[in-house]
């Protein structure tokens, strides 16, 4: 019994905490893409709509209801984000012909605007990664982490 439990604790200070050191790496873009927001006066939740507006508005009209299943975000949270975005003057909500009830939500110049600065911040980090990494480890990199994103995600 004593040689089975010195095992797990010699096991346990053999991992390598990798989900641990993902994690940290994560929390450490997201916080820099959020200060640039937060001299905005956006939220990170913010950010991620206009980005989401922005990359997709050309192909389909964005509603209430697709921001909630993109973010997997509740109804009662996405309503308030939007209306305080809608307060800022960052996104317009504008009834569609078809169906009054229906409101499609466009991005004004403001929230373009604010849209463009934080993904300047989004291609310093890119490039920064891109400096530190060779082009073989950088894409070594990439395949693992999508190795290991669908592992996970089985």
């Amino acid at each position: 019994m004593v040689r089975s439990l010195t095992k797990v604790v010699r096991k346990m200070n053999e991992i390598k905490h990798v989900g641990r050191k993902i994690n940290i790496l994560s929390h450490k873009i997201k916080r820099r893409i959020g200060k640039v927001g937060l001299e905005y006066g956006i939220s990170t939740m913010q950010a991620k709509i206009l980005g989401f507006i922005h990359n997709n508005s050309s192909k389909k009209d964005i509603f209430q209801k697709t921001i909630e299943e993109e973010f997997d975000v509740r109804r009662s949270s996405v309503t308030s984000v939007l209306t305080l975005m809608e307060k800022n003057e960052l996104i317009k909500r504008v009834s569609v012909s078809e169906d009054a009830r229906l409101k499609k939500i466009i991005m004004t110049d403001k929230g373009m605007e604010i849209h463009k600065l934080v993904y300047k911040e989004i291609e310093k980090i890119e490039e920064l990664i891109e400096e530190t990494l060779s082009e073989e480890e950088l894409q070594n990199f990439i395949n693992t982490l999508e190795k290991l994103t669908k592992k996970i995600s089985d």
